[in-house]
């Protein structure tokens, strides 16, 4: 090791005299840096945003590259994959069982002799390379760089463009005056004034059209997830998405991104804009996870996963719109791109799937039960319970959102309105609806604990419902006040000392599944610690990374029969055989329906 770290230093001073060398600036491996030469960078007049400038690619360091057929190039290219998890029971033995275990395989990083919450980074931290990512082939991929010493928003397609909205409500907002206006207009016995909050309130759940308001036709139930599908144009090589973001939520008119008009070997820009209601103030950072070249996936076997990273970390004020234009690299790699709010993270988060992904990535996929699962693009899973058009009728309407478990809080409000409506002057039984949807108002207003109807799991660490097409969580903590639910496991340090235990419930009245994910604590992360302060950022600790991201486990797992929160839940128990990254431990989600049907964990 010594030699090696004398021998990059040497390097490093023969390039230093050509001034054409960064060094990294934050912690490596080992006191180890990767030396890359790039002298573009130096030249950049454009305060810190990307200009498409050619990257130069300097020697390799192949760190923790186990004996492997064929092999691979190490960091920057692909990192170590490891053998699939060993799960039991095996469905495909014809097991059936509510319960499912997983051992992940061990990683070659050493085992650090400290744990690396205490004393950072640990051994899985990468060393930075100021270069862009390389697949298996050993081909460079374009726009894999988020951040380099002279320019932080390497990847953006010049500056973003901040406009101030003419208002900042949210439905939050408006849902509380609904409940609130409601109960007194029933006291008042205004009828007039109860049905208009009763109107207001449907058309505020269901996502109709509101004047005045910048959430209008993004609906509170998660049903129009068959429509939102966006092209991107062969044409222009781009796209346009729009999401608002308020309180704990990012909604997004785009859960499936399709790229089938674009060659393969095509790069291509996503234009963002982003509208922050109230409570919503936070750091834009959409992380892509791309898989490795095509051509290297196995005959019948699954995408090789490859690469993730933040692909920016740029402050949005309350109040505004912003526009976005990120650069992706080659269509070929899409995996997926998640959304994420890290002040508040989960449950601000959001997905957008490679439309023609499919689930279960391979043909002979079964359920924890052992009964076979259809094989469909993600966009048809969608679709197959939503349908592609499900405002045609107001029939439709209600068939679609009745797919929604009445234990939904946003259900439940929901129903209450509806409820409500044929009652009349019925004032006893207007203020029991109304009650109801005050109740639920409440329990929408956050996913970190579970909503009225659920207990969380006493012989689990942390209990999921899947209900209005996301989901919700709590981890049993006796010590500390519900009002203080936190989205954190910090039992586990350092690999193998703690068992993962997750209790799923269904509360959808349709298939839901289960998928668990690392960023980079198996495989290897970067950090790159780059400060934006002089470009309006907001500085960063952990941002710009990019993390060699694997799954968790080997087989499809399902969550229990749809709706059987009261008769069937299914154990997932889970040992990790790795040190978490320091930035996230684990990302849970439904690989059926992602969009907003995500529960990471830090």
């Amino acid at each position: 090791m010594m030699k090696v770290t004398l021998d990059l230093h040497n390097k490093a001073l023969e390039l230093r005299k050509l001034g054409t060398i960064f060094l990294c600036k934050s912690l490596c491996v080992a006191g180890l840096v990767l030396v890359v030469s790039n002298p573009s960078y130096s030249q950049s007049t454009d305060k810190g945003f990307g200009q498409n400038t050619p990257i130069v690619w300097s020697p390799l360091l192949s760190y923790c590259q186990p004996n492997q057929q064929p092999p691979t190039p190490g960091h920057p290219g692909p990192q170590f994959r490891l053998p699939a998890s060993q799960q039991k029971p095996m469905p495909q033995l014809g097991i059936s069982s509510n319960s499912t275990s997983v051992q992940t395989a061990e990683t070659c990083f050493p085992e650090p002799k400290y744990d690396p919450f205490t004393l950072p980074p640990g051994t899985n931290l990468l060393p930075n390379v100021y270069v862009d990512m390389l697949d298996g082939t050993g081909e460079s991929m374009p726009n894999t760089l988020p951040s380099t010493p002279n320019i932080p928003y390497n990847l953006h397609d010049g500056h973003p463009v901040v406009t101030a909205l003419s208002n900042a409500i949210s439905p939050t907002d408006d849902l509380h005056s609904v409940v609130f206006g409601l109960e007194k207009s029933i006291a008042d016995k205004n009828q007039e004034g109860v049905t208009e909050w009763l109107k207001l309130g449907r058309n505020i759940l269901e996502g109709n059209k509101i004047k005045d308001r910048h959430y209008s036709g993004f609906p509170v139930l998660h049903y129009q997830g068959g429509t939102k599908e966006q092209i991107v144009d062969p044409k222009s090589k781009k796209v346009k998405v729009h999401q608002i973001w308020y309180d704990e939520h990012i909604e997004s008119d785009t859960a499936f991104l399709n790229l089938s008009k674009l060659d393969p070997e095509d790069t291509w820009t996503i234009e963002y804009t982003v509208d922050v209601l109230n409570r919503g103030e936070d750091d834009f950072s959409p992380f892509v996870m791309y898989f490795d070249d095509p051509s290297l996936t196995p005959k019948g076997g699954k995408p090789l996963p490859h690469i993730g990273m933040d692909q920016s970390f740029f402050p949005m004020q309350q109040g505004t719109r912003t526009v976005f234009k990120i650069k992706m690299t080659r269509a070929k790699y899409l995996n997926l791109i998640y959304t994420w709010g890290w002040r508040m993270h989960p449950p601000r988060i959001q997905a957008m799937e490679n439309s023609k992904k499919m689930f279960p990535p391979l043909g002979d996929g079964v359920d924890t039960k052992g009964n076979p699962v259809v094989r469909k693009s993600v966009l048809a899973w969608e679709k197959s319970v939503f349908t592609s058009n499900p405002n045609a009728s107001e029939k439709r309407k209600v068939d679609v959102i009745s797919m929604i478990g009445d234990l939904s809080p946003a259900k439940r409000m929901w129903n209450a309105f509806r409820s409500a409506q044929h009652k009349g002057n019925d004032w006893i039984k207007l203020a029991v609806y109304a009650t109801s949807a005050k109740d639920a108002y409440f329990d929408w207003r956050t996913r970190s604990r579970l909503p009225d109807g659920v207990e969380p799991d006493p012989e689990s660490d942390i209990t999921l419902l899947y209900v209005n097409n996301t989901i919700y969580g709590e981890f049993v903590d006796e010590e500390k006040p519900l009002q203080f639910a936190e989205v954190r496991w910090p039992e586990w340090k350092k690999r193998n000392d703690h068992e993962l235990k997750v209790t799923l419930h269904n509360g959808d009245y349709y298939q839901r599944a289960y998928d668990n994910v690392d960023f980079g604590g198996a495989r290897g992360w970067e950090n790159q610690f780059k400060s934006s302060t002089k470009v309006g950022g907001s500085g960063c600790w952990f941002t710009f990374g990019r993390a060699h991201w694997m799954q968790n486990m080997s087989a499809i797992i399902l969550a229990p029969s749809p709706g059987g929160v009261e008769t069937e839940k299914h154990q997932v128990s889970i040992r990790f055989n790795y040190e978490p990254s320091t930035r996230l431990r684990f990302y849970q989600f439904d690989p059926m329906h992602h969009d907003v049907g995500i529960y990471s964990i830090h």
